[in-house]
């Protein structure tokens, strides 16, 4: 039999398996779904809030001085969820919910009896969670337990809202990507303080034919070192997961949100200086365009945009890369984020088929349109289709003109859990590598196609979730071995935590809208850690953890080994420490330069060598409440055939809540033997924070990357004037570390302005 026709076999079984284990349920998994059969699917809730329907018109000052709050249902009595989970809280909270035919309106009392200021770090938006005091409202509004919405405020009415999937357990529960407009207030008093929220309709998806949604509420009281939440929610899983959630039942059904598109038109000017050694000319440019939103009905959005401007998206945080690979970052432009788990939940993390940072970044981006939400009951579509154009580069590796398509589905299944597909595709156009016609466009392909299915589990008490994947590409030139099956599952108890993934990426496997480092391998690893909860008045958690990883190649022999063992100690002061030691065995299957700077006089490790090291990792982080806090880690041991040492942390000095300066840095210093390369570089990248009110933001960061051999300053100026509406003026430099001599520079000027239609 042909063995690569096996293992694509393999991969189709390994899926339905992982179907199949869905059923391989727990005691008290068979105990939630006889209980959802009886109750016809729909769990029982620990407690229940009311919404009704309000004819007074609510002021948000903040004030709860409307009499409908005096009579409208409270939530109350929360519970502890952070140090401790087996009491109520001590920090006491109420709160209401009401609608009209237009708006959500939330009110909150927190009380507060100990003395001092609140602990809010600063006045921009979509600040750390863990850093400050805060009430979160989360809420599920198509009843699926799997996605929601998150709505933050802190004592000094700093907004933060988020995106919930994944059933709000994972580790990245809430995304603060997402923007949109809602308001608020708040007022202290004698007793604490209290909020008023008011949430249009139009600003969030959701089913209108159902009277019942999940309701979950958070509060952090970093005085007290508490969190709480309105339901009980154990403290191994996150206070947002949607499968504890109370339910919010309504007097009837949401109303309809009407006609509901908005319209965000944008205008910028820039002044550019490029090749300074060359010249001094400064270029002039002026740009608009605008993006759009278009609700097709209450859970199906329509997002456009043209021409659109990303140049004030908050710059990237550089990273030192000692790898083989190419590292990942994350996505920060707004027209990706919305529903984006319809887009980018295929695969694994490191290991994604569509990753939307491939759109729009070599080439600038013309047009863009998604599609994306419920369509019916338990079912999420997604479409996108973007357009790139011909990007110059000096005549020679030009990067042409592609359109990029997705379309995507998630189907509920068996509860929580779900079945997904996606097809991702990218085509040239005018697409010709013949020298005659003037362009060179290298090795890239006319075109690129990835489909497949996936699985997803999610349990409904958040013990077991995973992935199981298939995935086939398609290009011109690769015509066999192009598929791609993985498997994740991980085990979540109190005292347990364990995690088992495996993987197998063809060496003809290739998905160029996708996020995949390497190819032509097959890797697994478990994962477990064990805590220790000790009755203690210093140590909230204690334990030992084991990890690794291993890689093989289509030959079935082993190219990468690692294997990590470690403890950690988490303090109740928020502080905590971990030592870990690792061992490592690499076989290299390219020449390979650790430094990346290519020095003369040395050559690289060669194709083919193998290396196996030790090495000893420690970490310590400081009780991020304080006004200055730390984060340190530090690395020693073998490196390939020499040595290796790594320092990396953060400072953070905070003056509350109008300055805050982080300190980033990253220091290696590799040494290997002659001729091998040997380097130490520095990454060092200030990051100053004025925040002057709510509304108006001055951030500046350099950054200094000695492996890159380049200093990067970006400075931003922020005034939110209005919802989701800004002026931004932002400086960006950089230059060649040896003299500080300019490389290029640029000052833009961009307004932005949301419109209801």
């Amino acid at each position: 039999m042909n063995r690569t026709k096996t293992y694509g076999l393999g991969g189709l079984l390994i899926l339905l398996l992982g179907m199949i284990s869905i059923f391989e349920v727990s005691g008290q998994d068979r105990f939630e779904l006889s209980l959802i059969s009886r109750t016809k699917g729909k769990r029982i809730p620990e407690k229940t809030l009311e919404i009704k329907k309000t004819d007074a018109n609510i002021t948000i000052d903040g004030a709860l001085d409307e009499a409908v709050w005096q009579t409208a249902d409270k939530a109350k009595d929360f519970h502890r969820q952070y140090p401790m989970d087996d009491t109520t809280a001590f920090s006491k909270t109420e709160a209401s919910i009401l609608y009209d035919d237009n708006n959500l309106y939330v009110g909150v009392t927190c009380f507060d009896e100990l003395p001092g200021n609140y602990i809010v770090e600063s006045l921009r938006r979509d600040y750390q969670e863990r850093n400050n005091d805060y009430l979160m409202l989360v809420i599920d509004p198509f009843d699926d337990l799997t996605n929601g919405y998150a709505f933050t405020i802190t004592p000094l009415g700093v907004q933060m809202e988020g995106l919930i999937t994944g059933g709000g357990g994972g580790f990245m529960a809430v995304s603060d990507s997402w923007d949109n407009v809602w308001y608020s207030k708040t007022k202290k008093t004698d007793e604490g303080w209290t909020a008023e929220i008011k949430i249009p309709f139009k600003s969030i998806r959701y089913a209108d034919d159902i009277s019942n949604w999940n309701i979950q509420f958070v509060r952090n009281d970093l005085k007290r070192n508490e969190r709480s939440t309105w339901t009980t929610v154990k403290r191994q899983y996150q206070p947002t997961s949607l499968t504890y959630s109370g339910e919010l039942k309504w007097d009837g059904t949401p109303p309809e949100a009407g006609s509901n598109i908005s319209i965000i038109p944008y205008v910028s000017g820039s002044a550019t200086q490029q090749d300074l050694s060359v010249n001094n000319n400064i270029g002039w440019d002026w740009n608009a365009g605008f993006d759009g939103k278009v609700a097709l009905s209450t859970s199906l959005n329509l997002d456009l945009t043209l021409n659109p401007d990303f140049s004030t998206v908050e710059v990237d945080r550089q990273q030192t890369n000692v790898t083989r690979f190419e590292l990942f970052y994350p996505e920060r432009r707004q027209f990706f984020i919305e529903n984006s788990d319809l887009f980018s939940d295929f695969g694994f993390r490191q290991s994604q088929v569509f990753f939307s940072r491939r759109i729009g970044l070599s080439s600038p981006m013309i047009f863009g349109a998604r599609l994306s939400g419920q369509v019916g009951d338990g079912l999420r579509v997604g479409f996108l289709n973007a357009q790139t154009k011909h990007q110059m580069n000096d005549g020679f590796d030009d990067d042409p003109a592609y359109n990029f398509t997705v379309a995507s589905f998630k189907k509920q299944v068996f509860g929580r859990s779900n079945i997904s597909g996606i097809f991702a595709m990218k085509q040239g156009i005018n697409f010709s590598n013949d020298q005659d016609d003037g362009f060179d466009f290298g090795d890239q392909n006319e075109y690129n196609r990835v489909y497949g299915l996936q699985y997803n589990l999610l349990s409904r008490d958040d013990k077991w979730d995973g992935s199981f994947y298939y995935f086939n590409s398609d290009d011109p030139v690769h015509t066999s071995k192009h598929w791609a099956h993985g498997t994740s599952i991980r085990y979540n108890t109190r005292k347990i935590m364990a995690f088992w993934t495996h993987e197998y990426v063809a060496e003809n496997f290739n998905a160029e809208m996708g996020f995949f480092p390497r190819t032509g391998y097959f890797t697994f690893g478990p994962f477990v850690r064990y805590s220790f909860y000790p009755d203690s008045k210093t140590i909230s958690t204690h334990g030992p953890s084991f990890k690794a990883d291993y890689f093989l190649d289509t030959n079935w022999e082993f190219t990468d080994k690692e294997m990590e063992a470690g403890y950690s100690i988490n303090f109740l002061n928020s502080s905590r420490i971990n030592v870990q030691w690792q061992n490592n065995y690499v076989k290299l299957f390219d020449d390979f330069d650790p430094t990346w700077q290519f020095k003369d006089g040395t050559e690289p490790l060669p194709s083919g060598t193998e290396y196996t090291w030790n090495s000893i990792n420690t970490s310590y982080s400081s009780n991020s409440r304080r006004d200055f806090s730390f984060d340190i880690r530090a690395g020693y041991g073998g490196f390939y055939n020499g040595n290796a040492t790594n320092i990396s942390g953060t400072f953070r000095f905070r003056v509350k809540p109008i300055f805050s300066l982080a300190m980033n840095y990253s220091y290696n210093k590799i040494d290997l033997p002659d001729p091998n390369p040997s380097g130490d570089f520095w990454l060092v990248g200030p990051r100053i924070d004025l925040t002057f009110t709510e509304k108006i933001f001055w951030t500046n960061f350099i950054q200094y990357n000695e492996q890159a051999d380049n200093v990067n300053i970006n400075s931003r100026l922020q005034w939110r004037f209005a919802p989701v509406s800004d002026i931004f003026l932002v400086y960006t430099e950089n230059f060649l570390p040896d003299g500080m001599v300019s490389k290029n520079r640029g000052l833009i000027l961009k307004m932005s302005y949301w419109i209801n239609l």
